[in-house]
């Protein structure tokens, strides 16, 4: 979905709407707009310790009624700037939601990640490396990588693994197989391997096909939030759906 250390950001419900101040401009939007894209990401959020960090529900945010909001972008993943009311005034906090099952996750002012599950769990894996974990586990575990570049979320590229991993947030959101050198822990394909053979193992909710390979075919999902996409001989594992 890994995390570097985090500031322990309210120890308890009781310490609620402890929230940094952003700049608030652009395009305002009505409350109860702002109130339905809220309800995308309800419920209670953790922090990597397990601190309840946030919670999500009819319109409030930590006992805070949400009275506007700004900036928002996309369905689902999306982001916006919430507005809250509390006792001392008007606070905004930027949040920005992706992920499904396992791996539903908000990122919070753009730096604390949180998860509405305490204990979080993986499904498939390439080399040890699943979709959550944070860039220095990554690098402990397969060394520096080979090379390196940043276009809107960072890549970090095994060439001699034949691997590349996105990272997010500080968050690993895609594994790609690029070469013969690498393949999935848990079924043991890899870029050789059939669509007939990703067929049976992960039981797609349709066929992919053979003939259209090098065809972008859309999202696979193999259940637990985790998505498989096909692009000619690289796979992806990844949490995005589309």
């Amino acid at each position: 979905m890994k995390r570097s250390p985090k500031l322990m950001i309210g120890m308890a419900l009781g310490i609620s709407c402890l929230f940094s101040s952003l700049t608030i401009e652009a395009q305002q939007m009505s409350v109860d707009s702002v109130v339905r894209a809220s309800q995308k990401v309800s419920g209670e959020w953790y922090d990597a310790r397990g601190n309840k960090v946030l919670t999500i529900s009819n319109g409030y945010i930590n006992g805070c009624l949400i009275v506007g909001g700004a900036d928002f972008v996309g369905g689902y993943p999306g982001a916006g700037v919430f507005i809250i009311q509390e006792a001392q005034g008007r606070k905004a906090i930027h949040l920005e939601w992706l992920g499904n099952g396992e791996h539903r996750t908000l990122i919070m002012n753009k730096k604390d990640q949180l998860t509405n599950r305490l204990q979080k769990e993986h499904y498939e894996s390439v080399r040890g490396v699943h979709l959550g974990m944070t860039r220095q586990q990554v690098i402990d575990l397969l060394g520096m990588p080979s090379s390196s570049d940043v276009r809107g979320r960072e890549t970090l590229r095994y060439e001699d693994l034949g691997l590349s991993i996105d990272i997010d947030h500080n968050m690993v959101v895609v594994i790609t197989i690029t070469g013969k050198g690498s393949h999935f822990d848990k079924s043991g394909l890899g870029v050789d391997a059939s669509m007939i053979e990703y067929y049976n193992f992960y039981q797609f909710n349709r066929m992919p096909s053979e003939l259209s390979k090098d065809i972008f075919q859309g999202p696979f999902s193999i259940g637990h939030g985790e998505y498989i996409f096909f692009s000619g001989k690289e796979i992806s594992l990844t949490v995005y759906s589309n």
